[in-house]
């Protein structure tokens, strides 16, 4: 039997939702940290290219939730053939909330994974700066039911499957240098609907969503190819620029206090946990560099007795020192940072083990991390990384059903990600 009043929440209430999970607030500093980058890239001459070129993009999709559409972000790798065909492989990744107005109203969310290739038809002007662009995909979408809510506790919800996707739209891109653009995107996604069972009933789930976001795109070669800042005869630079790290995090003291402690997330592999960070940094010259730093954690919280009773929900905000040794002419950079900076945590996503009781845990308390990594650069502009940190963070005080607990929270972060170098002046 169908229920055409189960739906998707597509209201805008979700833009005034306070949640601790750091994934939703790391998207419009992600959108900020960009437009930024944007705005102080210089107006150095810089176009496109009649090649073969392969690329990297990252997009936010800070406005987004106007549409429903929550947690969204895109990541391409792709290449353009000539100067107007380009095809690329994108993962959009988003969620949206199911409502079941007969049982209550939000059961929970909805998570939708959308690796999809697409055409991009080109055409540049303005002297080969500007370049709007329209896209067509087909491709494959994973849909999951998580982050279940109290109107769902004690009922079978089952939404999970594979289903076929479309996807079509455009967008506009702006050459900030040779190599690196900053452009939006629109598109909308059509969904084949998947069958679902909700409270021992069947019906149809699709999730077909309207997304616009805004980001970076990298291209691997230069116009003009420069040599690294390492290379013979090259002076020291200081340089500006933005950062994406994905990853996880494995917790280094799951003990808290008073029968509290910590767990993987539901999502995690084993006790690997995701992760999701954004730098925004700046080098003085040869071995010296500064970076702020966003991390996203989001851990169980546990109970004595009751297993897993919600979220622990963190964003770390530190800024780093960065020593860096380069070395082969600059092509490879280690790195050492340390740093000291705050951390957000909030209880969210109330599990059914803990439905009847009242948790308290919210605050700001004060981190510190050190860690380390290494940098490719695959142009004088563009860098692949990866590095390992441990964070420290203590003070966090809870409160259940009016039982108090303070601890400490630790952990290492295990990162992969890039660098994209925006402008550079003379160092001294």
């Amino acid at each position: 039997m169908k229920h055409p009043h189960r739906r998707l929440d597509c209201s805008p209430r979700q833009l005034s939702r306070t949640t601790a999970a750091w994934r939703q607030s790391l998207l419009p500093a992600t959108g900020a940290a960009l437009c930024l980058a944007g705005a102080l890239a210089p107006n150095a001459h810089a176009e496109d290219a009649d090649r073969f070129r392969p690329y990297l993009r990252f997009h936010s999709g800070d406005i987004s939730p106007l549409w429903g559409v929550d947690d969204l972000w895109s990541f391409s790798l792709g290449a353009n053939f000539n100067r107007y065909l380009g095809a690329e492989l994108t993962l959009d990744f988003f969620e949206r909330e199911y409502e079941s107005e007969s049982l209550g109203g939000v059961l929970g969310e909805v998570s939708a994974w959308n690796p999809l290739p697409y055409l991009r038809l080109r055409y540049p002007m303005l002297k080969d700066r500007l370049v709007p662009y329209a896209l067509f995909g087909v491709g494959p979408t994973f849909l999951q039911f998580n982050d279940r809510q109290k109107a769902a506790f004690g009922k079978e919800v089952d939404i999970e499957g594979w289903t076929v996707s479309v996807g079509l739209g455009g967008g506009i891109e702006y050459f900030l240098s040779d190599n690196v653009t900053f452009g939006v995107e629109g598109k909308y996604l059509w969904m084949n609907p998947i069958d679902a069972t909700v409270a021992g009933e069947s019906t149809e789930v699709e999730l077909s969503s309207a997304m616009f976001t805004f980001g970076l795109r990298v291209y691997w070669d230069e116009n003009n190819p420069r040599p690294l800042l390492g290379e013979p005869g090259e002076s020291s630079r200081n340089r500006f620029y933005f950062g994406l790290r994905l990853g996880g995090h494995i917790l280094t003291d799951d003990a808290f206090s008073n029968g509290v402690s910590f767990g993987p997330e539901p999502s995690a592999k084993g006790s690997f946990s995701q992760t999701g960070s954004l730098a925004f940094g700046y080098d003085f010259g040869e071995h010296l560099g500064v970076e702020l730093v966003a991390d996203s954690l989001e851990p169980n919280l546990e109970y004595e007795g009751y297993g897993a009773i919600s979220e622990y929900g963190m964003g770390a905000v530190l800024p780093y020192l960065r020593l860096r040794f380069p070395m082969h002419r600059g092509r490879w950079s280690p790195y050492l940072m340390a740093g000291a900076g705050i951390v957000y945590g909030e209880s969210n996503d109330q599990k059914e083990a803990g439905a009847d009781l009242h948790i308290d845990a919210k605050g700001i308390y004060p981190a510190l991390a050190v860690g380390g990594g290494i940098e490719y650069f695959v142009t004088r502009n563009f860098s692949l990384n990866a590095d390992a940190r441990w964070l420290y963070s203590w003070g966090h005080e809870f409160e259940i059903d009016g039982r108090r607990a303070e601890g400490d929270f630790s952990t290492v972060m295990l990162n992969v990600g890039f660098r994209a170098y925006l402008f550079e002046s003379k160092g001294k």
